[in-house]
């Protein structure tokens, strides 16, 4: 058997690197420890994509760069979206008994002997970069979990609002020719279409302001700014209006305005929104908060919900400062005695809210459990040091670190809980 060529003969082997730079990087490892191939990230002698090429080179197994849309499904359907994103593992395709799945490292064997142990298949390996299995992952699952088909049965244009609003779309609009009348709207670049019911006009001067009837009334174009309610979301959309003897179209898009985290807070990434979501709408939307200040905790977690997940969802803070005050979020205070907590937080499940997020000190073990029950997503805040034992006993995977980054921007980030 042939030995396996270690990552600096391949890259000298092709050229890419010389031996001065592989004696720079075993003196970098011997010096920082870790990997010969962060040594030579680290040093800028080879970018991130190459030494994940040279990996598969080592192993035998193939690079590749799969897109949603090529990803088999009776593959995809092997695996859970919080299970693919804890492994950084997604099934791709499937013929039988055989799988082949993406990974960022032909080390992760745990995974590899669960899922082959699990569904009986015989396991093929392929490699990709961390960053492409996370954004296939996102592709994958939400294109799964969002209502894909184009369904025969008109909405309401109420409807056709809110649906825009679980796809964060950028561009949605209305199309009439003679009777009928389509819902558009733009899907992560996929364009979404459904019937609309006859009286969506009338609903559109219902919801935005101007109206609509009065800005395009005997005219064949027109653009304008307006306000939009989309289901108790209200933000500014730009307008614009074409008309001809066979129909119209009318095409809305958002303005751009600063994200409601608070003052001083950045965006999170779309990446971080978009797993969010996902694994909320999965089942799986349970998340340990940390951050970095303790203090900022106290000031983001009420807007979490408003920053990461659907505007219509329904969320309760649940807190015991007594004094709180400039707080945007629907909130309820517990009392000082720490021995009513439990009880409190049973009554709110009779609410059905769709999120809590939980600032509470005291022992979680009296609180924790109650408070998970009363949303089936929740955030809860813990502090850095905190013993993470009984919020993995209780159910949370998923820990949610926000800190202060330069320039006073959070820096987020979002892992399986360790």
């Amino acid at each position: 058997m042939t030995p396996r060529q270690n990552i600096g003969e391949i890259l000298v082997g092709f050229g890419r690197i010389t031996q001065e730079d592989v004696d720079r990087a075993l003196d970098h490892q011997r010096e920082n420890g870790g990997y010969f191939g962060a040594a030579l990230i680290a040093l800028g002698v080879v970018s991130p994509e190459e030494i994940e090429w040279s990996l598969a080179s080592q192993f035998d197994i193939p690079y590749v760069f799969p897109d949603a849309e090529s990803v088999d499904p009776e593959a995809v359907a092997l695996v859970t979206p919080e299970w693919a994103l804890a492994h950084l593992t997604l099934p791709i395709t499937r013929s039988g008994s055989s799988v082949t799945v993406v990974v960022d490292s032909p080390m992760r064997t745990k995974a590899i002997d669960e899922l082959a142990k699990r569904t009986g298949c015989e396991i093929s390996l392929a490699l990709a970069s961390a960053a492409h299995i996370r954004e296939l992952i996102r592709d994958v699952f939400l294109r799964h979990q969002r209502d894909v088909a184009d369904r025969p049965t008109p909405i309401s244009l109420e409807e056709g609002l809110a649906l825009t609003l679980g796809a964060v779309s950028e561009a949605f609009g209305v199309s009439t020719r003679g009777r009928k009348s389509i819902f558009w709207y733009d899907d992560g670049g996929e364009v979404r279409r459904r019937l609309l019911l006859p009286e969506w006009s009338p609903q559109l001067d219902a919801f935005m302001e101007p109206s609509p009837s009065t800005q395009v009334h005997r005219r064949d174009r027109a653009v304008f700014t307006a306000r939009l309610n989309r289901r108790g979301l209200v933000g500014n959309v730009t307008v614009r209006y074409l008309a001809d003897e066979s129909g119209e179209e009318l095409l809305m898009r958002p303005v751009d305005e600063p994200a409601d985290a608070g003052p001083g807070f950045a965006v999170p990434p779309p990446g971080i929104v978009s797993e969010v979501r996902m694994l909320a709408r999965s089942g799986a939307g349970r998340f340990l908060v940390l951050t970095d200040p303790k203090d900022l905790g106290h000031e983001i977690l009420p807007r979490i919900p408003g920053a990461l997940l659907d505007p219509h969802w329904r969320s309760i803070y649940v807190h015991h400062d007594q004094n709180l005050e400039g707080n945007r979020a629907f909130s309820l205070p517990l009392p000082d005695e720490e021995d009513q907590w439990a009880s409190e937080l049973e009554a709110l499940r009779g609410f059905r809210f769709d999120v809590v997020t939980v600032d509470l000190d005291g022992s979680p073990e009296s609180w924790l459990g109650p408070a998970l029950k009363i949303a089936s997503v929740a955030f809860v805040l813990w502090p850095a040091g905190e013993d993470r034992g009984p919020a993995r006993d209780a159910g949370i995977r998923w820990e949610l670190r926000i800190s202060e980054g330069s320039d006073d921007q959070l820096e987020w980030s979002l892992n399986p809980l360790s």
